[in-house]
């Protein structure tokens, strides 16, 4: 795999709650139409995104050993949160801590991550672009995505130069 392209480390949300946060995109983001429905362990808050240079069969290594000696996580989405200043919109994660405890984990994996502004904070996207009216702005602060859902695999998503995300590795936690 080439690294060249910016690579995020991502849980992947199953159905029915995918399906929930995919429709919410349609409705409110152009831009995240198609765009996988996770929540980003490596590259948007916290630690960033792979570093670049670096060799993909001794980053797929430690991922694989990562994921082998990972549990899978039970979660549940909490409320919906608004970034300040922005028009970007997420869930919540109802119980953070187990995706700091990966998040935390994947630091000690001797794979280098590039730097990021933001703190870690565990979200799952539903928009990003573009301003909202009043009446949109309350129907994303009223929105629940009910049940608890076990996320049990890590996807490596790359964002290519056309701004697409495509999947580029994925495996099973199996801890």
């Amino acid at each position: 795999m080439n690294l060249a392209y910016p690579t995020y480390i991502c849980l992947d949300v199953p159905e029915p709650q995918a399906g929930v946060v995919l429709a919410v995109r349609e409705r409110h983001c152009e831009r995240l139409r198609g765009f996988p429905v996770e929540v980003t362990m490596a590259g948007s808050s916290g630690i960033g995104a792979i570093r670049a240079q670096l060799d993909w069969a001794d980053v797929e290594a430690r991922l694989t050993e990562f994921c082998a000696a990972t549990r899978p996580i039970e979660a549940e989405f909490g409320a919906v949160v608004r970034f300040p200043d922005t028009d970007i919109f997420c869930l919540s994660m109802a119980d953070p801590i187990p995706f700091e405890a990966v998040h935390d984990a994947l630091k000690n994996t001797r794979v280098r991550f590039e730097p990021s502004r933001f703190p870690f904070f565990p979200h799952c996207t539903l928009r990003m672009l573009g301003p909202l009216g009043p009446s949109a702005v309350s129907e994303l602060f009223a929105l629940r995505v009910p049940g608890r859902f076990v996320m049990d695999r890590m996807s490596l998503y790359q964002r290519m130069p056309d701004d697409s995300i495509r999947k580029a590795w994925s495996a099973k936690l199996a801890g």
